[in-house]
C-alpha cells in the first residue's frame, strides 16, 4: 500500500484500489465513506479520491474506483508470459506488473496502476457475486501480483442480508456456512488480510474496510508472521529478541517488571502496572503451554515472544511495528544502522581504532551471560546463541564465511582460531566469486582512509570457509573483537549494534533508574575480565620462505603451525600475555598484572615489480601511529633472508616506527637425527647460522635497538611440548609486548626505535641548555633594570645625579657625628 511518492509535509502516499463484480455496491460504499452520507444515486464510476494526510502516520491515502481492471490485470499476465518477460508467479512479477502497466495506455488500465492495497467487494445477499470473487477474482490477483499485495475482502448490503430467506435452513446454518467460506477463502488465498461484512445505508463498519485496508500496507503481516507454522517468522523472532536482550539490565536472560516498564515507557510512553503484568503472564502461559514463558515471575525470552504472537493473532499487527520500527527495523525487517555509527569517529581515550569502554563492557557481559556452565569458555553451542539475532548467515563477524563479504575494500582479513577436527562440518560457500587475474600480492589502493584496501577479486577460492570455530576464553572473545575492530571501528561497531549495543553517548533516558546497566554477579565473571587490558597492532614482514606464518601460528597456539599456505591478502591474528609492570600509588609503588593483546597482522610478500606500490601501501599503514611495532623476520640460516628484512627496514619504516628483529628456524642447524646428513655439512650449517645472526645483532648494535629475538616455530622451541613449549612463547610475548608499550610508565623500557635514548639524551641535553640559557639572560635583565633603577637619571638642586633608589643607597652610607666649633 506504501508508495514512494511524497509530499510537502508528508511522509508518503498509499493507494487502493477496488475491484468488484457490478451491482454490489461499490461506488455507494466510496462514496458514503467519503460524504458520511448515503445517496441513493450514485456514478457508476467514482472519480480518484485523496484522502488528507492521517496526523498519526502522515500518510496519504487515494482510493480508486476501478473500471475493467480484470482486463488489465489479464492483459499485464499476458506481457509477462511472452519471451523475455518475467515469469508468473516469480518474486519480480510484482515490478514486472507495474512495469508492463506504465507501459500501457493509463486510460485503459482500470486503475490498477501504482497499488498498495486492495478491497474486493460482493454482495452478502447474491452467492454469484461471492464465487466470482472465489473463482476469477482472487486467482487472477494472485497469479499477477504473487501474493505480494494486501488484499480486503468486504461483504456489502449487510442491511438486506436475511439468513432466514433460504427455504429450509436455519438462520444459524446460513451463518456457519458463511463464517466456513471466508475462512476457506482466507486458508486458500494467505494474501486476504481480513473479511468485513459493512453496510454503506446504515453506516455500518464503513470506516473500518477502508482503516484495514490503509494498515494492511502500513503494518505488513507478511514479514511478522509465517502462516504455513502459524508461528513468528524467523527474521521477526530476531528482532524481538534483540530488543529483548537490549532491555535486560542485568543480563540473566529475563524481564523482570521494572525492566519491561522501561521497555513500555520507552516504546510506547505509557507504564506497566502490576495488574497488567499478570493478566499478561496468564495470557502468555495458557497460549503457550509447551514453553516456559515465566521464571521466577520474570518474562523469558519465550513469554517476550508470545506476548507479541497474541497482538498478531488478534489483528493489533500496529503494536509489533510500532516497537520494531522505535528500534529501526524497517518493512522488510532489515535492520537500518544510523550513519553516527557508520562513520569513523575518534574515541579519545583509546584512539581512532579502539573499542570503546562501553564496547568493552558490553562484550564482557555477553561472554558470562552465555557461558552457560561458567567455566570461563564458550562452547560452540554458546556462539550460536549470542549470533543467532544476526540476519543469515548467524555466524561471528570473524568466521570467513562472514568476513569476506563485511570487510571488504579494507586492508586485512580477520583470521579465525579453528578447531581441525570440526573442519568440514560447515558448508563451503560457493558464490565468492574472485579472480586471480591480479598481482601477487593482491593489495591495490582504492581508498583514502588511513588504511590500503585489499581489492577482493583478487582473493582466491581456496579461501577455507569449513573451518569451526574453537570453543574461546573470554581473552580469546575479546582478542577477536580487538582484531577485528583494528581492521575497522566502523563495521565492528555496525556488528556491536547489531547484536544491541548502543553506545552510551546515544542512548541517554530522562529517567535516572534507566541509566546504567547492571552488570553480572562477580561471583560468574572470570578473574580475566577483572585485569586491565591494552592493544598493539604489529605488523609482521619478512622475506619469502622465511617462516614468518610458521611463527606467528606457533605464538597464536595453532595445532600444526608449519602447516602453512601461501596467501594473496593480509591476515590479522590474536594472541595476548600477562605482564607485570609497577603501578604507583598512595601507599608506594605496587605490582600491577595487565593483559596485552597482541594484534598481529602477516602481510604477505611482494613480488619485486611491486616495490613502488608496496612502499605507498605501508606508508598508508605506519603513518599516524596506527602500528605500535613491526617484527622484522628473517631465516637465520640464510644471509639473503636478513638482507631481505634490513632493506624492507630502511625503504619502509622512519626512526620514529618501533621495530624488532626476530630470526626464525634456529634449531635447523642442530643434528636432528638424521643418518644421510654429515657431521661436515652440519658443522657449516651451525657456521652459517652463527653468522647470520651476528650480523643481526651487529645491525642492531649499530641503531641501538634490542638484540634480535631468536626462535623457531619447531617442536624444540615454542612448539614444545609441556612447560618448555609455553615458557618459550611466554617470554617472546612478553619480548614483544613490552617493545609495544616501552614508553608506557612503569614498564621497563626496551630499545625498539634507532639511536632512541642518544636522542633522548640529546633532547634532554637541549632542553637543560635552554633552561640554562633562559635562567642567565632572567638574571641579566634583572641586573640591568636594578642597575638602572640604583643609578637612575634624575639631578638634585646642586646639579648631582640621584637615582630612583638613592634613598635606599643612603642608608647604606656611613654617616660622621656633627661637631660643633665654639668661636673663640
Amino acid at each position: 500500500m506504501v508508495r514512494g511518492t511524497a509530499m510537502p509535509g508528508v511522509t508518503q502516499g498509499t493507494t487502493s484500489v477496488f475491484f468488484r463484480f457490478k451491482g454490489v455496491g461499490k461506488s455507494s460504499l466510496i462514496s458514503t465513506f467519503v460524504s458520511r452520507h448515503f445517496s441513493e444515486v450514485v456514478p457508476g464510476i467514482m472519480t480518484r479520491v485523496r484522502l488528507p494526510p492521517d496526523p498519526e502516520n502522515a500518510y496519504i491515502t487515494t482510493i480508486v474506483d476501478s473500471q475493467g481492471g480484470d482486463v488489465a490485470l489479464s492483459s499485464a499476465i499476458a506481457t509477462m508470459s511472452i519471451p523475455g518477460g518475467a515469469s508468473v508467479g516469480s518474486s519480480a512479477s510484482l515490478s514486472s506488473l507495474r512495469q508492463s502497466i506504465s507501459n500501457n495506455a493509463l486510460n485503459s488500465l482500470g486503475g490498477v496502476e501504482n497499488v498498495d492495497s486492495i478491497i474486493l467487494v460482493y454482495d452478502l445477499d447474491r452467492d454469484e457475486t461471492f464465487f466470482r470473487l472465489e473463482n476469477h477474482w482472487l486467482p487472477l490477483i494472485e497469479r499477477c501480483y504473487n501474493g505480494g499485495l494486501p488484499v480486503i475482502v468486504a461483504g456489502t448490503k449487510m442491511d438486506l442480508f436475511l439468513p432466514s430467506s433460504t427455504a429450509g435452513v436455519t438462520d444459524e446454518q446460513v451463518l456457519a456456512r458463511s463464517r466456513q467460506q471466508i475462512v476457506s477463502l482466507m486458508q486458500r488465498f494467505r494474501f486476504i488480510r481480513q473479511c468485513i461484512k459493512c453496510s454503506a445505508k446504515n453506516l455500518l463498519r464503513v470506516d473500518e474496510v477502508f482503516l484495514k485496508a490503509q494498515q494492511a500496507v502500513l503494518y505488513p503481516f507478511t514479514p511478522l508472521y509465517d502462516l504455513d507454522v502459524g508461528k513468528l517468522s524467523i527474521e521477526c523472532k530476531r528482532a524481538l529478541t534483540r530488543i529483548f536482550r537490549m532491555y535486560d539490565r542485568d543480563y540473566d536472560g529475563l524481564l523482570s517488571h521494572n525492566e519491561l516498564d522501561r521497555f513500555q515507557h520507552e516504546t510506547f510512553k505509557v507504564p506497566v502496572y502490576e495488574r497488567d503484568l499478570i493478566g499478561w503472564k496468564k495470557v502468555v502461559s495458557r497460549n503457550s503451554p509447551n514453553e516456559e514463558v515465566v521464571r521466577d515471575g520474570k518474562f523469558t525470552v519465550a513469554g517476550f515472544l508470545a506476548i507479541f504472537d497474541v497482538f498478531i493473532t488478534q489483528n493489533r499487527l500496529d503494536v509489533p511495528w510500532k516497537a520494531l520500527r522505535k528500534f529501526g527495523y524497517n518493512d522488510d525487517l532489515i535492520l537500518r544502522i544510523p550513519e553516527t555509527i557508520l562513520m569513523d569517529a575518534v574515541d579519545g581515550m583509546h584512539g581512532p581504532w579502539r573499542l570503546s569502554e562501553s564496547a568493552r563492557t558490553f562484550l564482557a557481559d555477553v561472554f558470562h551471560q552465555f557461558d552457560s556452565d561458567h567455566d570461563g569458555i564458550l562452547s560452540l553451542e554458546d556462539m550460536e546463541r549470542i549470533f543467532s539475532i544476526i540476519p543469515n548467515p548467524s555466524l561471528p563477524i570473524w568466521h570467513p564465511i562472514r568476513s569476506v563479504g563485511q570487510f571488504q575494500g579494507c586492508f586485512s582479513l580477520p583470521k579465525m582460531p579453528s578447531d581441525p577436527a570440526g573442519s568440514g562440518s560447515v558448508p563451503r560457500v560457493q558464490d565468492i566469486s574472485m579472480s586471480q587475474s591480479l598481482s601477487a600480492s593482491g593489495i591495490t589502493i582504492v581508498s583514502g582512509d588511513s588504511f590500503p584496501t585489499v581489492d577482493m577479486s583478487s582473493v582466491s577460492q581456496t579461501l577455507d570457509t569449513n573451518v569451526v570455530s574453537k570453543p574461546l576464553s573470554f581473552l580469546d572473545w575479546m582478542g577477536l573483537w580487538h582484531v577485528a575492530s583494528s581492521i575497522s571501528p566502523a563495521i565492528t561497531r555496525a556488528e556491536l549494534f547489531r547484536l544491541g549495543h548502543v553506545e552510551d553517548g546515544a542512548k541517554k533516558s530522562k529517567r535516572k533508574r534507566s541509566k546504567k546497566k547492571v552488570a553480572p554477579m562477580a561471583s560468574n565473571r572470570t578473574k580475566d575480565s577483572f585485569l586491565s587490558s591494552r592493544e598493539a597492532r604489529v605488523l609482521l614482514l619478512g622475506s619469502p620462505g622465511s617462516g614468518k606464518t610458521a611463527l606467528l601460528n606457533a605464538l597464536c597456539c595453532v595445532d600444526d603451525p608449519l602447516a602453512t599456505s601461501k596467501s594473496t591478502i593480509p591476515m590479522t591474528s590474536s594472541t595476548h600475555v600477562r605482564l607485570k609492570k609497577v603501578a604507583k600509588s598512595g601507599k608506594g609503588d605496587m605490582e600491577e598484572t595487565i593483559v596485552v593483546h597482541l594484534l598481529i597482522t602477516d602481510v604477505p610478500e611482494a613480488e619485486a615489480e611491486n616495490q613502488v606500490s608496496r612502499q605507498q601501501h605501508f606508508s598508508e599503514i605506519l603513518r599516524d601511529g596506527n602500528c605500535d611495532l613491526v617484527m622484522l623476520a628473517f631465516d637465520s640460516t640464510n644471509s639473503a633472508s636478513l638482507a631481505y628484512a634490513k632493506h624492507l627496514e630502511e625503504t619502509l619504516l622512519t626512526d620514529d616506527i618501533a621495530r624488532v628483529y626476530v630470526g626464525t628456524k634456529s634449531d635447523q642447524s642442530d643434528i636432528s637425527g638424521n643418518a644421510s646428513t654429515s657431521f661436515s655439512e652440519d658443522a657449516s650449517s651451525s657456521h652459517q647460522t652463527m653468522a647470520v645472526l651476528d650480523r643481526a645483532a651487529s645491525h642492531c648494535e649499530e641503531l641501538d635497538l634490542e638484540p634480535p629475538l631468536v626462535t623457531s616455530a619447531t617442536e624444540t622451541m615454542l612448539s614444545a611440548e609441556g612447560n618448555a613449549g609455553e615458557l618459550n612463547r611466554r617470554v617472546t610475548l612478553e619480548h614483544l609486548a613490552r617493545s609495544c608499550l616501552s614508553s608506557e610508565s612503569g614498564m621497563k623500557r626496551l630499545r625498539t626505535k634507532p639511536h632512541e635514548e642518544s636522542k633522548r639524551r640529546d633532547a634532554a641535553r637541549r632542553r637543560n641548555q635552554k633552561m640554562v640559557w633562559f635562567g642567565i639572560g632572567v638574571v641579566g635583565v634583572a641586573a640591568a633594570f636594578a642597575g638602572y633603577l640604583w643609578t637612575g637619571t634624575s639631578s638634585s638642586k646642586d646639579g648631582e645625579r640621584k637615582g630612583t633608589l638613592e634613598w635606599f643607597k643612603n642608608l647604606f652610607k656611613r654617616r660622621s657625628p656633627s661637631v660643633s666649633i665654639a668661636e673663640p
